[in-house]
């Protein structure tokens, strides 16, 4: 009996996907409640500490982890993060 042969179509780098950019969305929403205002962020904002290049651009490079990063950072800072630990007493 023979196989069909066993054809490896991944990349050998990882592919932006809209994936990736649901995720970063959906985590924007946990700081911008507003679609539209979500959207116009993820286009057209520049990220100063990520090179000065927008969250859709980070994406399309496979940088999305360093923006869902960026993001976290953000709700820390406005205090959106709930505490954990003895602290959250």
């Amino acid at each position: 009996m023979s196989y069909a042969p066993v054809v490896d179509i991944r990349s050998a780098t990882p592919v932006p996907t809209k994936a990736h950019a649901w995720h970063v969305l959906r985590e924007a929403s946990r700081i911008e409640p507003d679609e539209a205002t979500r959207i116009a962020w993820y286009r057209d904002e520049p990220i100063a500490t990520l090179g000065r290049h927008t969250a859709e651009s980070l994406v399309a490079m496979g940088r999305y982890l360093d923006v869902l990063d960026f993001l976290r950072g953000v709700r820390l800072d406005l205090g959106l993060e709930p505490s954990h630990g003895f602290g959250a007493f």
